[in-house]
């Protein structure tokens, strides 16, 4: 049964005794844990800031905040299923921010997990910087660069915004991906569950779950909208568990996502094969593998260097 309308303190108190019965034994879900997670959407996050306190206050590093070695039993497995896109496969972090706000910088390499006071959660991925402002009578997550996850409880009396330069997202009881693309001019939305708003040039749009737009970040363009099955959004948050699934995506937009994470860089010897298109699951944190798995299906070759990979034969001049 939900439990809308429950007191705070009541809230917080389960889930820090939740926190302690895994702190205790990791590697078991403790009985009940799935029940309770799944009678409110707010009970996800309040878990998660119950499990950052208890590292701030000195307790053991649960291995369902931080994680060195990727692998399935260092997820955050109390998520389960299609909601375990808080993934700490990539060493991400847990932070509690102040309601005052806060700015978050990930590097190359870097996926944190944040629990925000109001109940909602986020994943914030490589090479992003947002800054979060949590108020009673408002909340707004400014994504300057990067992309985040977002896993909001929806309050009515203090909407949840996400803005990227002139485009708004306003939650309606969701969760959704925001993909901003400085250099490209763009802010992607993906909505997997529930309702978002969009207002930009002018005009507000909205999208349902499995929708997903392309705005231009001046807000100058009107958005193409397409449908995303099941499969598709598995594949779109993939980068929340440490995967990188292709279904058609060019080399191109491969590469970068990459290079999102790791430190030893791809680059392409000859531009024309940025246009490829491949099909495949990879590990996001092995850009190595990657590139010598692309060559041997373009039929090509991969030169792996201390400091950089080079994907392909030189053009002959």
């Amino acid at each position: 049964m939900a439990n809308r309308g429950r007191p705070a303190s009541r809230l917080e108190d389960e889930a820090a005794r939740w926190a302690a019965r895994i702190d205790a034994s990791p590697d078991t879900a403790p009985p009940g844990l799935d029940r309770w997670l799944a009678a409110d959407p707010v009970h996800a996050g309040a878990l998660l800031r119950a499990q950052a306190t208890l590292v701030l206050l000195g307790g053991a590093v649960p291995e369902t905040l931080v994680a060195e070695d990727p692998g399935p039993s260092r997820r955050f497995w109390w998520l389960g299923g299609a909601s375990a896109t808080l993934a700490a496969g990539l060493a991400a972090a847990a932070l509690l921010l102040p309601a005052r706000g806060e700015a978050i910088r990930t590097g190359i390499g870097e996926v944190r997990s944040v629990a925000l006071h109001d109940g909602s959660s986020l994943a914030v991925d490589a090479r992003s910087d947002l800054v979060t402002r949590i108020g009673s009578t408002a909340r707004t997550v400014a994504l300057n660069d990067g992309k985040a996850l977002f896993r909001v409880r929806h309050d009515a009396a203090a909407p949840f915004r996400v803005t990227v330069g002139d485009v708004t997202i306003t939650d309606i009881g969701t969760v959704f991906q925001v993909d901003a693309d400085r250099d490209g001019g763009t802010v992607d939305v993906l909505v997997s569950e529930g309702l978002v708003e969009v207002a930009a040039a002018g005009h507000t749009l909205r999208l349902a779950a499995g929708q997903r737009a392309r705005f231009a970040i001046d807000g100058g363009t009107a958005a193409t909208v397409e449908h995303v099955d099941a499969p598709g959004i598995e594949r779109a948050l993939g980068w929340t568990s440490g995967r990188l699934d292709l279904d058609g995506e060019t080399l191109g937009e491969a590469v970068a996502e990459l290079n999102r994470h790791n430190q030893l860089q791809i680059t392409l010897a000859s531009p024309a094969l940025a246009r490829e298109k491949l099909y495949g699951a990879f590990r996001i944190d092995d850009s190595a593998g990657f590139a010598q798995s692309a060559a041997i299906g373009l039929g090509t070759r991969a030169r792996v260097g201390p400091d950089a990979i080079v994907l392909g034969t030189p053009e002959k001049k």
